[in-house]
């Protein structure tokens, strides 16, 4: 709507439209270090960050001990009030968020998916719109947790046969704000970081900002970019001005 308005008017403007950020596990990613990585990416701020890890893909061979390794990591996190200094996970900002995680969850486990670790609303916490970080595998990239924005604590994982899979199936979704790699390898590193449709990509350390580095998106996530030289770029207009001091007339003029 907002860019209908300007468009006749043919303002400029920098549109930040939500993501659904990729966590890709390499095949040479350490495992442990990987675990702590991807629960602070899915679960910082109870996962409202337009930037959260929403969909995770992990290497075949690798998935079960990723996802049992997740799933005991998230049921240490503490719940409680976000202003307490030993709470993990605080809730949902309201009643409706937490609603869309809860059918983002149910859609997944009607077609197949399991939840290894959350999945409901925590006992003893009716007050607050909390809801247990949850973990999914046997997850297909067609539901709905997967395509829409979830924006809560939900961290559904995946299985890829080969990183060129990996790489596709993160562009194939239409938003493209940022992405994470964890691998020790250069060559994959660069693959992913020329290949990949995001605007941001993190190797090995996620959701880190770089007030330095520009920020925003590409696709269906918008246009435009804050933070860094282009942010100052995107509210200025380039003029060009050519000026020859010596006044003299030029052989190209008429009558040549």
């Amino acid at each position: 709507r907002i860019a209908g308005i300007a468009a006749p008017m043919m303002k400029h403007l920098h549109l930040e439209l939500g993501g659904k950020d990729a966590f890709v596990l390499a095949p040479d990613a350490d495992l442990d270090s990987a675990v702590e990585a991807l629960a602070y990416a899915a679960l910082i701020n109870a996962g409202q960050v337009c930037t959260s890890t929403e969909r995770v893909f992990v290497p075949a061979d690798r998935r079960d001990d990723f996802a049992e390794a997740v799933a005991a990591r998230v049921r240490e996190l503490r719940l409680g009030p976000g202003l307490e200094p030993d709470v993990d996970v605080g809730p949902l900002i309201a009643d409706r968020f937490r609603g869309k995680v809860e059918r983002h969850v149910e859609e997944a486990v009607s077609r197949g998916a399991r939840v290894v670790a959350g999945g409901r609303r925590p006992e003893g916490r009716e007050r607050g719109y909390f809801y247990e970080p949850t973990v999914l595998v046997d997850v297909e990239d067609d539901m709905v947790i997967m395509q829409e924005e979830t924006f809560g604590p939900a961290i559904p994982i995946a299985s890829y046969g080969s990183f060129d899979e990996a790489i596709a199936r993160v562009n194939a979704h239409p938003a493209g704000l940022g992405a994470v790699l964890r691998s020790g390898d250069p060559a994959l590193v660069k693959r992913f970081a020329d290949e990949v449709s995001v605007g941001t990509v993190w190797i090995n350390d996620p959701l880190t900002d770089n007030y330095a580095g520009p920020f925003g998106g590409m696709k269906m996530t918008g246009g435009g970019r804050e933070l860094g030289v282009e942010g100052l770029e995107s509210f200025l207009e380039t003029k060009h001005v050519h000026w020859d001091l010596s006044q003299a007339p030029k052989d190209w003029w008429y009558p040549y």
